[in-house]
């Protein structure tokens, strides 16, 4: 070899070995910071910056008999502490936490990771496609026999580049899929979640469906139990595996807390929600006689619900009618209306009961959600609302009148009970206030506690009923027959015409505008029968239009039954809204996001003020444009688990929901079923940083 080759080589190697310890590791990887009893190094999956996000992992490697600690270490131990500030570029970083495993010392419980563990982390970056340094601080423990605090300072430098994997893009992937996920894409199904308050503290029963794979050992991870890791819980496995009933006892909480986040590990699947809200329960002797008494209250208010405010008309025009007859008549009419309204309740639970027990997962107001029930309600609202105008007078048959037999008229009695039937189903839809709360109660207790409480629901939706019937004399204080009863029965008729008209515009939306249309098609000539016996008022004609209009109703409901077609994308929310994400709450909270959920239906009247008179509003859309506030809408028009599963979360069976989330809030604050400005600003103002808030409010 030449002379000044060799020179060459002999500079080259010695500027190498001088120069590498100031070089930082550049590729998907940097180096590994340890010692014998754990080591923590960084990957990347990719080896450049080719966005505004970068997917990395926090790589742990523990030695056979050591392991470190989960975010919730449980009664030893810490979680690992991580410290990002001297990296460059890096605005936020979400840390994703892998299923643990239980660890039992002595009867103290850990969640613990032991061998080669990978935490994936998501970090924002403050400029897309420039070069990113990511250096971590890390402490955290590592234990055997003994526990050894470690502190470990790993770094690396990102270049610009292409989006293309790394060599350990596949690992990071990999540890992705052991990270928890929502019931509905782990295969699980959350029958119900209880936190019950006992007399010696608190009972938490999660009762649990696979939805393939049968159960094989299902664990339970309790966060915010206020005492370390609550112990391993009881279970008890049936229907071969396919149902999993755990409990587990939990210490009495010193103060009003979240939800608790609940975490099951069975294998290698695990799951990820929340709690529902405490509930008293029947050992304390109380418990039971107080939600009845909130099913009471709950029935009354429901009556000023805005779903149900349109079928009031069949209701009030009942008594208003009978009233003008007598004390006695008002008295028979209000009792058969309140019988009515607590029979359809009674149905109702016995429904929900059934579902239950054969493992569905159960909501307010899902029969919503089906196609046949929408057409089926809108053949009948349309013709009261027809027979209010006087149009088609609706004929009952004899059997039911009396009218054949000469029997007493049993007419307006029966007219009365269908009504209140009628006004109960169209009423479900609503979660008022005290609603969602019993009825979250009930649906995740036994049928008995089901039907207790669905017939306390029906009993106060028909107090006003009933205190008639205690005393008619209040109904004989309306006002005197007269031209006044003609104007009413228009104007309940109008308030029954848009009832049917909702209940279409709820059909086109599920089924799509085809069904829709040819729905409404066999409504026009449904009437048109009708019309045809008031012109031509024979016994032959009366029964060839009555067989012709039930024909009718049955070709509405089977085409409303038919496959959507002609739909579009009609889930999508608006431009301003995001597509529901659960799984990205998280994210965005960490990166100083301000979250807004609102879960809707197009069938929710309820949900439809709350829009109109809030979330529409000029001053709230001014608001939530604000660029640290994301919003979200979740349209549960159709049946869709994962909603319900969202739902359930908040220990809520029925819709709307809005929830708010934040830096201040990571779990949400759930917001009232009726939304008012205030409150929707003050949950905002909450769940924002103070130094956000206040440029806010100065900018505002």
């Amino acid at each position: 070899m030449p002379r000044f080759t060799r020179v060459g080589a002999f500079f080259v190697l010695v500027a190498t070995l001088l120069l590498a310890p100031s070089f930082e590791a550049r590729a998907a990887s940097s180096n590994w910071a340890g010692d014998q009893r754990a080591s923590v190094r960084i990957i990347t999956a990719t080896d450049g910056v080719a966005g505004n996000t970068l997917q990395i992992g926090v790589e742990f490697r523990y030695p056979n008999g050591w392991h470190g600690y989960w975010r919730t270490p449980g009664d030893a131990g810490i979680a690992p502490i991580f410290d990002w500030s001297r990296s460059r570029n890096v605005a936020s970083a979400s840390v994703s936490w892998p299923a643990p495993s239980r660890l039992v010392i002595s009867g103290l419980q850990n969640s613990v990771y032991t061998g080669d563990l990978i935490l994936p982390v998501s970090l924002k970056l403050d400029h897309p496609h420039e070069a990113t340094r990511i250096a971590l601080t890390l402490d955290y423990a590592s234990c055997a026999n003994v526990c050894v605090p470690e502190h470990a300072e790993v770094a690396l430098t990102l270049p610009p580049g292409m989006d293309g994997p790394s060599s350990e893009a596949a690992a990071i992937a990999a540890a992705a899929q052991r990270v928890p996920q929502t019931p509905a894409e782990a295969g699980i199904g959350v029958v119900h979640s209880t936190l019950e308050q006992t007399s010696a503290g608190r009972r938490l029963k999660v009762d649990l469906r696979s939805e393939g794979t049968p159960f094989l050992s299902p664990d339970l991870f309790v966060e915010g139990a206020e005492a370390g890791l609550p112990a391993a819980p009881h279970v008890h496995l049936s229907n071969h595996g396919h149902r999993a009933a755990l409990e587990v006892e939990l210490p009495p909480a010193a103060a009003a807390k979240e939800p608790l986040r609940l975490t099951v590990v069975d294998g290698s699947r695990a799951a990820e929600f929340m709690t529902a809200s405490v509930v008293p329960t029947g050992d304390d002797g109380h418990g039971i006689v107080v939600i009845l008494g909130l099913a009471l209250l709950g029935g009354l208010i429901l009556n000023f619900m805005p779903c149900v405010l349109p079928v009031l008309s069949i209701k009030v025009f009942s008594v208003v009618k009978a009233a003008s007859t007598g004390r006695k008549t008002a008295r028979r009419v209000a009792l058969a209306t309140a019988l009515g309204i607590v029979t359809s309740f009674g149905l109702l639970a016995a429904v929900l009961s059934i579902l239950k027990l054969a493992g569905a997962s159960l909501g307010w107001g899902i029969q919503f959600q089906q196609p046949w029930f929408l057409a089926g309600m809108a053949v009948v609202t349309t013709l009261f609302a027809a027979s209010f105008f006087d149009w088609l007078p609706i004929g009952l048959p004899p059997f039911l009148s009396g009218g054949a037999s000469g029997a007493t008229n049993r007419g307006p009695l029966v007219e009365a009970f269908l009504g209140g039937m009628l006004s109960t189903l169209l009423a479900t839809p609503c979660s008022a206030p005290l609603v969602g709360t019993v009825v979250g109660f009930a649906l995740a207790r036994r049928p008995l506690e089901i039907t207790a409480v669905l017939l306390a629901l029906g009993v106060g939706m028909a107090l006003p009923f009933l205190t008639l019937v205690l005393a008619p004399s209040l109904a004989t204080r309306l006002p005197r027959p007269g031209q006044w009863m003609i104007q009413l029965r228009k104007i309940m008729g109008l308030l029954l015409l848009t009832t049917s008209i909702w209940l279409i515009a709820s059909l086109w939306n599920i089924a799509g505008m085809a069904v829709a249309s040819l729905v409404s098609i066999v409504l026009i000539a449904m009437l048109a029968v009708r019309a045809a016996e008031t012109r031509w008022g024979s016994l032959r004609t009366a029964r060839w239009s009555g067989a012709a209009t039930a024909l009718l109703a049955c070709c509405a409901i089977a085409i409303s039954s038919l496959p959507p077609f002609g739909t579009g994308d009609r889930s999508a929310p608006p431009t301003e809204w995001q597509a529901f994400d659960p799984n990205a709450i998280s994210a965005l909270v960490a990166s100083g996001k301000t979250v807004l959920v609102d879960v809707t239906a197009s069938w929710c009247l309820t949900c439809k003020v709350n829009e109109l008179s809030v979330l529409d509003t000029a001053a709230v859309r001014t608001r939530l444009r604000q660029d640290n506030i994301v919003r979200m809408r979740a349209d549960w028009s159709r049946y869709n688990p994962g909603v319900l599963a969202y739902i359930q979360r908040f220990g809520r069976f029925g819709i709307p929901l809005d929830v708010v989330y934040g830096p201040r809030m990571p779990q949400g604050q759930l917001l009232p079923e009726i939304l008012q400005t205030s409150t929707l600003f003050h949950a905002l103002d909450n769940a924002t940083p103070a130094r956000t808030a206040k440029s806010n409010s100065s900018a505002g």
